[in-house]
């Protein structure tokens, strides 16, 4: 993140490499994290507490690494318990 003055700040994830037994998916125990759909606005909304987005960028990043091959996906079903309602699931797949 850069500021206007130029200034950046490191901010560390560690993330689990991919190995033969795939992607890991590895959320913070105290992840409070809100999906939202919004099809007239055609809209998806993220919103959740520090743990939850550190969480979210871990799997954008396990995803980004470059041992994950096009077709490594992560997917979670609405009724997964990581959310805090069932409105929305969550699909990130990496397409090459």
């Amino acid at each position: 993140m850069t500021s206007g003055d130029g200034t950046t700040l490191l901010i560390s994830v560690d993330i689990r490499q991919v190995d033969e037994h795939g992607l890991v998916s590895n959320w913070d125990d105290d992840t409070k994290l809100w999906l939202s759909l919004q099809e007239q606005d055609r809209t998806i909304g993220f919103a959740g507490n520090r743990a939850a987005l550190t969480s979210l960028a871990r799997h954008l990043l396990t995803l980004a690494q470059a041992d994950a091959m096009p077709g490594h996906n992560l997917y979670w079903e609405p009724e997964s318990g990581w959310f805090e309602t069932n409105e929305a699931g969550l699909h990130i797949s990496l397409v090459e």
